[in-house]
């Protein structure tokens, strides 16, 4: 008995193996991955995801499609997608990219990739995580007559934590210690300038932010913590005491050596 059972256990086993190896051959090779956008906008329901594997080799020719898929009604970020492609159409010598766009119930194209998210070929993946990139915004949404470069970044000045001097010998170097949004996308360094006038020194460090729109993601969390070191050289005259400002703001005095 017992060893009966154990056999009918084997032939179950080899049988499940069977039959995944079967759905692997009949459903071929194929891409997957999810989709999302930073923005806070929630798609409708009318919604369609465009996904295709392109061809890609030639940077300064057209891609050649090699498969597309269309996600219809596809609810909310992140979605998560399978493209199945031919195996035969598929070069090792070749690039090969992903593209998605997502067009909304009124026509309108809201979100695409600006990246290139190559795949398979190449030592690439055949599994991606996409971020994709605004377009255009819900109408709703917009006060006014809206264009895109009302989505670009903005330059803010940095949240100043804390503000030191380092010495050098003579030579004066400032470092100033801030806060940005740990999240990809809030945050890219802006400028790093220190400026000597009279006994004040003036330092700006800004960042580019996403822009103050309705859409705009989240960045509000700021738990990065980062730093700027900026040389004064020697143009501090002994003996002298000087104002530090950071963003015009006072951060410190010191007096040179």
């Amino acid at each position: 008995m017992g060893d009966s059972r154990g056999k009918t256990i084997v032939v179950a086993g080899g049988g499940i193996v069977l039959v995944l190896i079967l759905l692997f051959l009949v459903r071929g090779p194929s891409v997957s991955g999810t989709i999302t956008y930073r923005e806070r906008i929630p798609l409708s329901p009318g919604a369609v995801v465009k996904i295709s594997l392109n061809d890609t080799s030639y940077a300064d020719g057209p891609s050649e499609l090699v498969a597309r898929q269309t996600i219809t009604d596809p609810g909310q970020v992140p979605i998560d997608f399978r493209l199945a492609y031919p195996r035969e159409a598929i070069n090792s010598l070749s690039t090969y990219s992903i593209s998605v766009r997502i067009e909304e119930a009124d026509g309108r194209l809201a979100f695409i990739n600006d990246t290139a998210y190559d795949v398979i070929t190449h030592g690439n993946p055949s599994n991606v995580d996409m971020v994709l990139v605004m377009v255009e915004p819900p109408p709703e949404m917009v006060e006014g007559e809206w264009t895109p470069s009302d989505n670009a970044p903005v330059e803010q000045p940095v949240g100043v934590v804390e503000t030191h001097m380092i010495w050098e010998g003579t030579q004066a170097l400032i470092r100033v210690v801030y806060q940005v949004a740990a999240t990809d996308g809030c945050y890219r360094i802006g400028r790093e300038e220190a400026t000597i006038e009279g006994r004040i020194v003036d330092i700006t460090v800004t960042a580019w932010v996403p822009a103050p729109t309705p859409w705009a993601m989240d960045c509000s969390d700021r738990s990065l913590e980062l730093d700027s070191i900026l040389d004064l050289g020697n143009s501090l005259e002994t003996g002298e005491t000087y104002t530090v400002r950071v963003n015009g703001e006072p951060f410190l005095t010191f007096t040179s050596p």
